[in-house]
This record gives C-alpha cells, structure tokens and sequence, in this order.
C-alpha cells in the first residue's frame, strides 16, 4: 500500500463521505439504547466493506509535511474500525513508519484520541495492542507520543494497555485542554 498519497483536501473530502455513510446506517438502523458496542461494530463494518479501506486509512493516519510526525485520527478510525482491517492498517502504518525513517532518524507519533472511551479501547485492544507488540520500531526510533483530547479515564487505558506499551510510557505527552489549539499549530508548523 502506497503511503501518503492523499493531500489535504482530498482526506477531507472522503472523511465527509464516510461520515455520510455512517449517517446514512444510522438512518437505516435506529441507534441501540443497550447493544450500543456491538451495533457500532456493526456500522464499521458495513462502512468498510462498501467504502475504499486503503483511502479512509489514509485518511487516519499520516505523515504532517515536512516533518517526521505522524498524525492518527481516532474520529476517523472510529468510523471504519473492526478486526478484519487490523493486518492492512498494521501494514500501511508500518510502512509509513518505515517511509519516514528513510528520510529522519526519528519519529513522533501524535494521537487525536478525542472521544476515545474505555470500551473503545477495550473495543480496539487486539489493533492497539498488535502495533506495538509486533514492531519494535515504536519503543527504539519513536521519540515522543502525543496524545490530544486525553480521555480522563487514561489512567485506567494505561492500566488495560500497560503490556503493550509499559516501554514507550515515558515517552508519552497528554494534552487535556486547547487539544484543538494544539493541532492546528502543528499543521501550520509543517507549512
């Protein structure tokens, strides 16, 4: 898979229609009171087989210009997220990891985790817990892991995670306010 071949715009855009989609399913099938977990499972799962998985991956994570900082967007993960696209994201992030470190010695790794619940990491541990595990890369060339919109609960993430990540935890960086401030001066750091 090619990394980084969406612009700006062009993420945008396809971010808008897979929002559309999900709009579109809940139209479809009215939002469970009690099944909620299962039923988003659900509406990722149709969004990722009906929409192109190699775009709205790219659309989720990738390299801001002109710096070694990588950029993963929970809010558009969330949208497509199930177990069947763990090996192609695992594979895409990889390579963009390796992309990167072609041209830096070093890496950042920032997160968008606006929204971000202890169900859905309890939800998405097996994706999680696989890009870390399986790559060493993440603990030896990764020099900072930002987190933005840090879920008040991060404790108790930290907690369900800890084996995983228990190498990169002093690496990491929180952001609780002004997450929106703080990510749009790291795009205009890039331009």
């Amino acid at each position: 898979m090619s990394a980084n071949i969406m612009n700006t715009e062009e993420r945008n855009q396809y971010v808008q229609e897979m929002e559309s989609a999900k709009t579109k399913y809940y139209e479809e099938h009215s939002k469970n009171r009690f099944f909620k977990n299962s039923q988003k499972l659900e509406c990722a799962s149709t969004i990722s087989q009906q929409m192109d998985i190699q775009k709205m991956i790219q659309c989720t994570v990738f390299q801001v210009p002109n710096t070694n900082i990588l950029y993963y967007n929970y809010l558009v993960f969330k949208t497509y997220a199930n177990d069947q696209v763990t090996p192609i994201l695992y594979q895409y992030v990889i390579a963009l990891v390796d992309k990167v470190l072609k041209e830096y010695s070093s890496f950042e790794f920032h997160v968008n985790l606006k929204s971000f619940t202890i169900s859905a990491a309890q939800r998405y541990y097996n994706i999680i817990c696989s890009v870390f595990d399986e790559n060493t890369t993440f603990t030896g060339q990764m020099t900072k892991l930002v987190i933005y919109h840090t879920p008040s609960v991060i404790s108790n993430i930290r907690q369900l995670l800890y084996n995983s990540i228990k190498d990169i935890v002093d690496k990491v960086e929180y952001f609780y306010k002004d997450s929106d401030a703080h990510i749009a001066k790291l795009f205009d750091i890039s331009s």
